[in-house]
Formats: structure tokens, C-alpha cells, sequence
């Protein structure tokens, strides 16, 4: 069955990424909300003669930029995007939690790395009051000592049914992953195929079809914006597509049967 010459597509496709120069493969993005292609040049006209119009053009500086929005958060699409790569291990993060007093003394549901960072009084507004200070023995009044997960406060300093702010560092379970931003590492440049279908205009019958970009890379500028309303978070991976060393071929599209690749 002949390819279609005409063709319509409606379809934000699956991107792979392929490190270079061995084509190893790095992610696959299933769940894109958008994807795009922008292709510029320009053009420098000769004019003259009565009324100086344009007599012939030459155009140069061709360039091509990728542009996709993913629905999802991808690991491995992030430490691409940031240049650094995904870490797994146990992590030092920060916890704060309000307890109600009793008996003099508080709970932290985990625990603490050395001495809490703040314990504070909560106001009843739920704002921060009377600050505790660490006491290293038998607490006095405004100071607390610390067994294991409680927080022992000197008697008399607060009545049961108080609440209590503490600010300290636990550590997490070896599954935690670590993405980072440094000062020091920028995107990297992939090799980048976009899987997508596209409609026969006569015989309406879908096709396969995969863009190639050979080489983009990652901009050095991104956003990551979060919201308490509307449509959640999304991650816009935007590249400059490069020239390739050996070719200059800077994307092209395939259009196929998939029924008959061998």
C-alpha cells in the first residue's frame, strides 16, 4: 500500500532520546501534551534600479528549534535538561511539624538529626511564639531536652493541649532521588526520534512516521511553575537543533507502512 503524498497529522507523538555518538538509549517520553518543530532562516535581498525593489535574494542562517511539553515529570528527561545526573540514596531533608503538648512534652514522628534546627510556642493565631532553646541536661524553664524522638520541656513551662512548632532534619530511605541544579553544568546534546501517525487525506488510512533530529540541544533556560489551580505542572523541554558534523540534514521526516518494515 503506497504512502500517502497527502497527509494530515494530529498527534503530540512519543519522543526518544539517543546519547551521542552511540545511539544508546536514554528515555522515552509517552505522555507528551504538545510537540513542535520551528524552522527559520533569512534572507538578504538585492535591490536597486527606479523605485528599488528586491531583485534576488540569498538567504543563510538556517535554524531549527524542537519544543516539547510533557504531561508528566520525567527523572531522567530533568538530569538531561539540567546537565547533572539523577542520584539515588538516603537524603538529609527538612521537617516541620505542630504537636500538641502533653505531660510535658512532645513526639516528632521521626527522627531528628542532632538538635532541632527551632521549637517554638504556637500562638493562638498559628503564628510562632516563645522560642526554646536546647538545654544539654535537665531543661529550665524556656528550654527543652531532646530523647530520641521527644521533645521534654522544663514542668510548668506549657499546659497539656499547648501546641508546639519544631523545625529539624530527618534523613530519608535509600529509594530518595536527587535532581539538582549547579552552577557548573548545562544541557547536553541528543540525538531525539518523534514517533507519530499521520492520516492518508483520500484513502484515510494512518501511517507511521518518525521525525529525526540528529542533534539538539537542551536550552539553558526553563521553568518549573507550580499552582494551586488549574491544569497541573508540565515539563517544557525546549532544544536548538544543531548541524550534524557529517550532514546537513538538521531533521527529517519518515513516512512508512509499518506493516512492511522487514
Amino acid at each position: 500500500m503506497a504512502t500517502p503524498n497527502r497527509w494530515a497529522i494530529r498527534d503530540a507523538g512519543i519522543a526518544t532520546f539517543y546519547r551521542i555518538p552511540d545511539d544508546k538509549p536514554i528515555v522515552t517520553l509517552k505522555t507528551l501534551k504538545t510537540s513542535g518543530l520551528e524552522t527559520t532562516g533569512e534572507t538578504v535581498y538585492a535591490t536597486g534600479g527606479f523605485g528599488n525593489p528586491r531583485i534576488v535574494g540569498f538567504s543563510s542562517n538556517r535554524q531549527a528549534r524542537l519544543t516539547l511539553q510533557d504531561a508528566i515529570f520525567d527523572n531522567r528527561a530533568i538530569a538531561m535538561l539540567t546537565g547533572n545526573d539523577l542520584s539515588e540514596g538516603a537524603k538529609e531533608i527538612y521537617i516541620n511539624e505542630a504537636l500538641e503538648v502533653s505531660q510535658d512534652k512532645v513526639t516528632l514522628s521521626k527522627s531528628p538529626i542532632g538538635v532541632p534546627l527551632g521549637v517554638f510556642k504556637m500562638n493562638a493565631d498559628g503564628t510562632l511564639g516563645q522560642e526554646f532553646t536546647h538545654a544539654d541536661d535537665t531543661p529550665s524553664s524556656g528550654e527543652y531536652e531532646i530523647n530520641g524522638k521527644d521533645i521534654e520541656f522544663h514542668p510548668g513551662d506549657l499546659a497539656d493541649g499547648d501546641k508546639v512548632v519544631v523545625y529539624y532534619n530527618a534523613k530519608t530511605g535509600n529509594t530518595a532521588k536527587e535532581i539538582k541544579v549547579t552552577s557548573d553544568q548545562f544541557g547536553k546534546t541528543f540525538k531525539v526520534v518523534l514517533d507519530v501517525l499521520v492520516r492518508d487525506e483520500y484513502t484515510k488510512d494512518d501511517y507511521a512516521a518518525q521525525i529525526i533530529v540528529p542533534m539538539a540541544k537542551f536550552e539553558d533556560n526553563f521553568n518549573l511553575s507550580l499552582s494551586v489551580d488549574g491544569d497541573p505542572a508540565v515539563l517544557d523541554l525546549n532544544m536548538e537543533i544543531l548541524k550534524n558534523p557529517t550532514s546537513t540534514d538538521m531533521w527529517k521526516m519518515i513516512i512508512y507502512d509499518n506493516q512492511e518494515v522487514e
